[in-house]
């Protein structure tokens, strides 16, 4: 018979199994469960990687996303994002947003876009081109399956380190459900030759869309067959008024913070974040507890001007031309720091 207990004193020290990954997912259900199982992956953070939390920069979008039908969580679906559908930022925002972000101490920055199915890799070489001209920042890419091998190649010959290629479910039916104009393979092969090509892999699983435990558990240990995979990062569905998926119920933080600690349980020594409607500063002390040690939307980030923004205290907004520069890093590193943990800022 399994015992939480014991299967976390293991984990101190050894990754756990697929069945003892599912048993952890299935019994902690309380509040006094939860906090053993935080005590682990914080733990087993603290040990693998360091007492130390990355807050990256963002930038984007910087490619429009073709998929269609769109995905029935993403905020195209409700036709309210011509940012992300017709208006990319332009080279010149690009430079200006690098400048901004790399005056506050950020040390990496995400180049961030939509899908676009005829290809990407040559407005993507111009923007990385273009952070590069004016600041020494790591680069990473996430445009979706817009790019070949041969980019791939490319952009790690420019110094990239890191290309994402999320996939949200392994699940095909909920994959096919949620992202009806999306392809799961196209996704699958992406991240096999990012970790064929030497790029460190970035990717993404979605809770609150329809993935079960075993759905969770078989994903995190699809990742365990990339050498070079660098960096998981855990959503939670924010359902989006005028979606098809805005009657669905909002991911609960703590069934978030749960996969994601039993990711650090099982991954060990990758970089572990959170999204989605996780991307809230009232959430990152949960983010820690969790085992969690790097946030990309909770730092300094460029975007078009939004028609119905998101404002937090101890934030930086300024408006350069038609982009906005938000800085949450006054508030995030401070809630960081409070929680016991350096932060990689300069």
């Amino acid at each position: 018979m399994i015992v939480l207990r014991d299967v976390l004193h293991k984990a101190l020290n050894n990754q756990i199994t697929q069945d003892e990954a599912l048993y952890i997912l299935n019994k902690v259900q309380t509040v006094e469960d939860f906090l053993e199982l935080a005590k682990v992956a914080s733990r087993v953070r603290d040990d693998e990687v360091g007492a130390i939390f990355k807050f990256d920069g963002f930038i984007g979008s910087i490619t429009p996303c073709t998929t269609n039908p769109p995905c029935k969580y993403c905020s195209r679906s409700a036709g309210n994002r011509p940012d992300f559908a017709e208006k990319p930022l332009t080279i010149e925002e690009i430079e200006i947003g690098a400048k901004l972000i790399d005056n506050t101490g950020t040390k990496r920055v995400e180049l961030g876009g939509g899908t676009l199915w005829s290809g990407a890799g040559e407005k993507v070489i111009e923007a990385v081109k273009a952070v590069k001209k004016v600041s020494s920042m790591d680069i990473w890419i996430n445009v979706g399956p817009s790019l070949n091998k041969g980019d791939l190649i490319k952009l790690k010959e420019l110094g990239v380190k890191e290309v994402c290629s999320s996939l949200e479910t392994i699940n095909p039916k909920v994959f096919q459900e949620a992202k009806p104009g999306d392809s799961l393979e196209a996704r699958m092969k992406l991240a096999e030759e990012i970790n064929e090509v030497g790029l460190g892999l970035k990717s993404v699983m979605m809770v609150g869309i329809g993935s079960s435990y075993e759905d969770y558990v078989k994903h995190i240990f699809w990742f365990k067959k990339f050498e070079n995979l660098s960096s998981v990062s855990i959503t939670g569905l924010r359902p989006i008024p005028g979606t098809p998926f805005q009657d669905k119920p909002m991911a609960n933080p703590l069934e978030v913070a749960k996969v994601g600690a039993v990711a650090r349980l099982v991954l060990r020594d990758v970089d572990i974040g959170f999204g989605g409607m996780m991307n809230d500063p009232r959430l990152l002390p949960l983010w820690i507890m969790a085992g969690g040690n790097r946030a990309i939307h909770l730092g300094a980030h460029v975007h078009r001007v939004w028609s119905t923004p998101i404002r937090h205290p101890n934030t930086i907004v300024e408006k350069h031309g038609d982009i906005e520069f938000v800085n949450m890093l006054p508030l995030t590193t401070r809630l960081a720091k409070e929680m016991g943990m350096e932060v990689d800022i300069e």
